[in-house]
């Protein structure tokens, strides 16, 4: 049966890229490797309470101690909004201490307390696990190979091409 909107012709054949499928193309590839990433990343973070992005901001937080809501949220790429309810739940837990009270224009800056510490320093063990090289199928020389590599495309990718 003739399907209407075909005009009754066959299909043109699909180029070879396409046809050989997505896991040929390298960008395809890194991308569902960084969702995989992502999502064991995720769980066990779940593990010791975390959640991805309460560990960066807890991350940044742990490395320089006193940041603003605002350079936390364009660090982490996330709308001023987004981090607002983020640490309002990071203060909230007792993990954060976000003064308020602040008057327009104000810098206020947001700090680590003892407990988002604690938190933070539960991560290392279940991450340190999942950045073994054995933890994703790699040797140890295939896994810093890897992070070379990646390095290299992070660098690439941050660099905006010349002329624009």
């Amino acid at each position: 049966m003739e399907h209407p909107t075909d005009g009754g012709g066959q299909e043109p054949p699909l180029p070879g890229w396409l046809a050989a499928g997505p896991t040929g193309i390298t960008a395809y590839a890194l991308a569902r490797a960084g969702a995989e990433m992502n999502a064991a990343f995720a769980r066990r973070l779940a593990t010791v309470g975390l959640r991805p992005h309460t560990f960066f901001v807890l991350v940044h937080l742990a490395r320089e101690p006193a940041l603003t809501s605002a350079e936390l949220a364009r660090r982490l790429a996330m709308t001023p909004q987004s981090m607002s309810a983020l640490l309002h739940g990071l203060a909230d837990a007792g993990w954060v201490d976000r003064p308020a009270g602040a008057r327009r224009g104000q810098r206020v800056d947001v700090r680590l307390t003892a407990a988002g510490r604690q938190a933070l320093e539960a991560a290392g063990p279940v991450l340190a696990e999942l950045g073994r090289p054995e933890a994703i199928g790699l040797t140890a020389e295939e896994g810093a190979t890897l992070h070379a590599l990646l390095d290299r495309v992070l660098r690439t990718l941050a660099t905006p091409p010349e002329g624009g």
